[in-house]
């Protein structure tokens, strides 16, 4: 999150001097800042309790308020504005809960296709325990870093059809895991297919299904992970919501060394994302908000996780 936010600040500082020196005409985006808070229960959340009694103790808690700056920002490369660099968050990526730092180029075909293609820097950077599974003593954070490479297919021919694929690989600075085979420097594959249909005039249906494949250093930190998703999207003049929910199954390709079983989980997952845009006096402006909570289980007690996060924020389009 805090190498996010430190990217986008820098973009947002970054405009002014780049208009100057270009026709801002062919600018366009949305800026916006952000209120909220978190919180988690995760024994691997690098903001939790430092020391554990057991690794059977208490799922540790926190609680985070934050302000964050989001947004996205893009340059026509021509005077039809069929093709485009830009940089920042999509709004499509936030409705449905996905925060991510993306930098890109984008390109309209005449058939209704959109194709892209962007580097994202910071969706795999971050801190992470330096060894998680520490008890009796206080354990240290390390960073995790990495890139992730994705290329998008968008309303294919007008079908509704986008396919999204992705290549990722990941980190750990000082990973102090003593047991080789959850040790967690990794490649990671995605591909994801979903298909956008209208109920009415103000109202449509976006159903996914994705497959997320990592490849670690150790087998039992390596997992084949299956996403099914669906979001209910509605507008009308002045409002918009875009309600996602999801469920994905995990499932580790080896035996856990420490608790003696291969590792699954179920993950559920609910997102809210709604704007008004009928703001009196103020155009352009919006009202933003935020609401999401994912959920969890796993057939090793340790791993279980519960996250909550709000927002409510104000954004401005150009």
């Amino acid at each position: 999150m805090k190498k996010t936010q430190f990217c986008l600040v820098t973009l947002f500082s970054g405009i002014a001097f780049i208009a100057q020196a270009s026709d801002t005409s062919r600018f366009s985006g949305e800026l916006s800042i952000n209120a909220g808070f978190a919180t988690s229960d995760s024994n691997l959340n690098p903001n939790g309790d430092k020391t554990l009694a057991s690794l059977n103790d208490q799922v540790s808690h926190t609680n985070n308020a934050f302000v964050a700056p989001l947004g996205s920002v893009s340059y026509a490369l021509d005077n039809q504005n069929s093709h485009r660099i830009y940089m920042g968050t999509s709004r499509d990526d936030l409705a449905v809960g996905t925060l991510a730092f993306e930098l890109g180029y984008q390109y309209d075909f005449l058939d209704g296709t959109r194709l892209d293609i962007g580097v994202l820097p910071t969706v795999l950077s971050g801190e992470v325990w330096a060894d998680p599974y520490l008890v009796g003593e206080s354990r240290t954070t390390t960073d995790i870093d990495g890139n992730a490479y994705r290329l998008k297919l968008s309303n294919i021919w007008n079908s509704g059809v986008s396919f999204d694929m992705a290549y990722a690989t990941s980190e750990i600075d000082n990973d102090q895991i003593t047991e080789q085979a959850l040790l967690r420097d990794s490649s990671t594959y995605y591909l994801k297919g979903q298909y956008r249909s209208m109920l009415g005039s103000n109202s449509g249906l976006i159903s996914a299904f994705s497959y997320t494949g990592r490849d670690a250093e150790g087998k039992a930190a390596s997992y084949n992970k299956y996403k099914a998703e669906l979001t209910y999207l509605y507008f009308s003049s002045g409002h918009s919501l875009a309600l996602t929910g999801s469920y994905a199954y995990r499932d580790f390709n080896a035996v856990n060394p420490i608790f003696g079983k291969e590792r699954s989980d179920d993950i559920y997952s609910l997102f809210l994302a709604y704007e008004y845009a009928n703001i009196p006096g103020w155009d352009n402006w919006s009202a933003i908000s935020f609401v999401g909570s994912t959920f969890t289980t796993s057939n090793i007690d340790f791993y279980e996780s519960n996250d909550l996060l709000m927002s409510v924020g104000l954004n401005y389009k150009f």
